[in-house]
């Protein structure tokens, strides 16, 4: 069993009455009402085509994707000196 990487997309949308028709692109996992957004993840090695796809429907305003693999989440550092906060 292969663990499929999937990516967060959030798509802003005119009216959210086109809300259902996302769901052929990936799982919805959050949608907003009063700010006309759907949050959805889709399988990575499909991200391009479901961008394009996307943003040539009508009823899209804008899609945006996570930035989290760009993130660095590496905090530690080498040169920092640890320092004493209890002296006894």
């Amino acid at each position: 069993m292969d663990i499929v990487e999937r990516i967060s997309i959030i798509v802003y949308l005119k009216n959210m009455k086109h809300e259902r028709q996302l769901r052929k692109f990936g799982n919805i996992y959050f949608t907003h009402k009063k700010e006309h957004y759907v949050m959805l993840y889709t399988n990575e090695d499909k991200i391009d085509d479901t961008i394009q796809h996307l943003m040539k429907l009508k009823y899209v305003k804008d899609v945006k994707v996570s930035p989290f693999k760009q993130v660095k989440r590496d905090y530690s550092s080498k040169n920092v000196e640890k320092k004493e906060y209890l002296n006894f």
